[in-house]
């Protein structure tokens, strides 16, 4: 009699223990996250422009040739076909671009900044965090939402897409200097609050300063008439997750600091970012393995016959590359006929750097300068989107 009762407790038991596991199974997969831009996507987002010496349709042709491009058009732009001739000549791959028709006129390139931040869970969902973008809200995020009917989770805060390095597994780098500026009064502890509220984070690693270069020229000269003409700190520009457990940060050698004031203060800078790192770890408290990377050149440019009326020293940067499922789309600064030996020296060196840390993917070297002279990089007019429903 002992036994015949037993069996169906012991049953009944059995049966709600695979119950709460099943729930902690479905609610493990329903959990949302922040993930990492080298984890597998679904495709590459661009806004379309043949300006800026038609970098855009370079960098899709480029990037088409394995993997899917995303290109969203302006209101006025109905007809394709004049893309899709100009897509050609650069060797583009139809098959693996399409578009994506707004209702509305946007005109800003640098779409990162704007654009979705896109989480996603193990059932092959997908949230969008919306932030303010300077105090505005140019609409774009809610206009894509809206048509690829995606959830849009928004926040009080001002927010941008290079602002915000990601591992994948619920830890973050932020800037200091670019927070604290684009919501004030907001102390970084109340900043912080809200970025792990909103993107589900475990931690947050803050920095301190971007490079020089990258500082608001409403900050002044850098040295003598020198500005700078950037967004005060985005991280894009000078520190990259390439994995879950390895950063790549930007590095400047104590010649290269002897010989230029902008290089001189970018060290100071890079070497207190480096030494917050090195002592830092990541969620489950492992120490990052950290790469130091070769500061790209200085380009400053004599602009006081133009609108700008100053001399511009230009956001050149190695970190701001574009990952995608097959390549790394990596700024260089070289020309074939580039007599600069130092230069070569130094681009070899990167290359080298990169292949160590991303040995599935395919380096492509794409010239940055001319991007770089609007204030931004390949990065900054891109936006990854995620494939949901793959396993970290």
């Amino acid at each position: 009699m002992i036994i015949r009762k037993t069996i169906p407790a012991l049953a009944l038991i059995l049966t709600f223990a695979l119950m709460l596991g099943a729930c902690s199974d479905r609610k493990q997969k329903a959990k949302f996250y922040y993930p990492g831009e080298f984890e597998p996507q679904s495709s590459t987002f661009f806004f379309w422009s043949t300006d800026y010496y038609g970098i855009i349709p370079q960098l899709t042709a480029v990037i088409s040739q394995k993997d899917t491009v995303t290109l969203f058009l302006n209101n006025n732009i109905q007809d394709t076909k004049t893309i899709r001739d100009i897509l050609k000549n650069y060797r583009g791959n139809p098959d693996n671009i399409r578009f994506i028709h707004l209702k509305n006129n946007y005109n800003n390139i640098w779409i990162r900044d704007y654009g979705p931040l896109f989480l996603i869970n193990k059932r092959g969902e997908k949230e969008i965090v919306k932030f303010r973008y300077f105090g505005t809200d140019p609409g774009f995020t809610g206009e894509y939402a809206a048509k690829e009917d995606i959830p849009v989770i928004s926040s009080s805060l001002n927010s941008t897409g290079g602002s915000r390095e990601v591992n994948g597994k619920g830890t973050m780098l932020l800037c200091e200097m670019h927070e604290l500026d684009v919501n004030k009064p907001k102390t970084k502890e109340k900043i912080e609050e809200e970025m792990i509220s909103k993107l589900n984070l475990k931690k947050i690693i803050w920095l301190k300063k971007g490079i020089p270069q990258d500082d608001s020229f409403l900050s002044g000269p850098l040295y003598d008439s020198v500005y700078p003409k950037g967004v005060n700190g985005h991280v894009d520009e000078f520190c990259r997750f390439a994995n879950s457990k390895t950063i790549l940060i930007s590095s400047v050698t104590d010649e290269e600091a002897a010989a230029n004031p902008i290089l001189k203060e970018a060290k100071i800078r890079l070497d207190e970012n480096y030494n917050i790192l090195k002592n830092a770890v990541d969620q489950d408290g492992s120490k990052f393995t950290i790469y130091k990377v070769p500061m790209a050149p200085l380009l400053i440019s004599d602009r006081r016959k133009g609108t700008e009326k100053r001399i511009v020293a230009s956001v050149t940067s190695y970190m701001n590359f574009i990952i995608t499922n097959s390549y790394i789309i990596l700024p260089s600064y070289l020309t074939s006929e580039s007599p600069d030996r130092i230069l070569q020296q130094k681009e070899k060196k990167v290359g080298e750097i990169f292949r160590e840390v991303f040995p599935n993917r395919k380096i492509i070297r794409v010239r940055a300068d001319i991007i770089n002279y609007y204030s931004g990089g390949f990065h900054c007019i891109s936006i990854n989107e995620p494939l949901a429903g793959k396993v970290k």
